[in-house]
């Protein structure tokens, strides 16, 4: 496995942009098609630090953190919706004069890059999804229930976020249960960090209402993926207790003619637990 950086090290890789009238954290590695990168909840592009290195050297790879997460703004007041990351993407992408990419995307990045499908705005030539839950279905672990529960009560959630309630413990115990392997000290540090930049766990709460934003925009944004003719990749692995394989296997009755690739013994992250198997694939896949 490659080195980690730091949050610090890829921070200083990258710079801030103002778009749709948000200051959003954007970084940009490599040469060659443009692949724009979606990352998931509840952390940040940081999530592709691992898979950057390898995927710089065949493409030019745009990753962006939505606002509200890593080191983007995170104002109390802000609205922040799926659509809301989409009309970032398609901003970025209008700055960068790019009407046409490749996109990469992890869980609630996965919906970003559906709602981006329906739009028709960029074209995506060829799509590829990693564990994300673009289909509702039960979460097994009561735990990890009962934390969105509460953080979905309007008023629970609220006050948990005000009174930071949401600590180090719960959070490593939650995050470390989406992956195989055990994450060390330092990544779950790491992780974290991203999660209180610039208090952004006084927001917590509203992030993560995307969750009943996508409950509404479920089958719209089936119907644009089933619809659109994007060469589609799913990567995806297989012990993953939120975005389970019955979730890719559903997208293949959709997308027939898509290629899956499963990866046992790898969790929700497959970038950061398997960086070199997913490069090799995302480089067929683009290539």
């Amino acid at each position: 496995m490659i080195a980690p950086l730091t949050p610090e090290q890829w921070r200083s890789t990258g710079r801030l942009v103002r778009l749709a009238n948000r200051r959003v954290f954007v970084t940009e590695c490599g040469a060659g098609p443009p692949v724009l990168a979606l990352h998931g909840f509840p952390t940040a592009s940081y999530d592709f630090s691992q898979v950057a290195p390898l995927l710089a050297r065949s493409f030019r790879l745009i990753m962006v953190d939505y606002p509200g997460f890593g080191f983007s703004d995170k104002p109390a007041s802000g609205a922040y919706s799926l659509a809301g990351y989409a009309d970032v993407a398609q901003a970025l992408l209008r700055e960068l004069d790019l009407p046409q990419v490749f996109v990469l995307a992890h869980d609630i990045g996965d919906s970003v890059a559906l709602e981006l499908l329906r739009r028709q705005s960029p074209r995506i030539e060829r799509l590829a999804l990693l564990n994300g839950s673009v289909v509702s279905v039960p979460i097994a672990d009561p735990a990890m229930l009962l934390m969105q529960k509460m953080l979905l009560n309007p008023l629970l959630g609220a006050a948990m976020s005000k009174l930071r309630l949401f600590r180090r413990p719960i959070f490593a115990r939650t995050f470390q249960k989406l992956f195989a392997r055990r994450l060390s000290a330092a990544e779950l540090g790491a992780f974290w960090s991203l999660l209180r930049y610039n208090d952004g766990l006084a927001i917590y709460h509203r992030l993560i209402r995307y969750m009943l934003e996508r409950r509404v925009q479920q089958e719209r944004w089936l119907d644009a993926l089933g619809r659109d003719s994007a060469a589609l990749t799913l990567i995806w692995g297989l012990a993953d207790p939120v975005a389970p394989p019955v979730i890719a296997e559903r997208i293949l009755e959709l997308r027939p003619d898509a290629r899956a690739i499963r990866l046992p013994g790898v969790g929700h992250y497959p970038h950061w637990e398997a960086p070199s198997q997913v490069a090799d694939v995302v480089r067929a896949a683009f290539g």
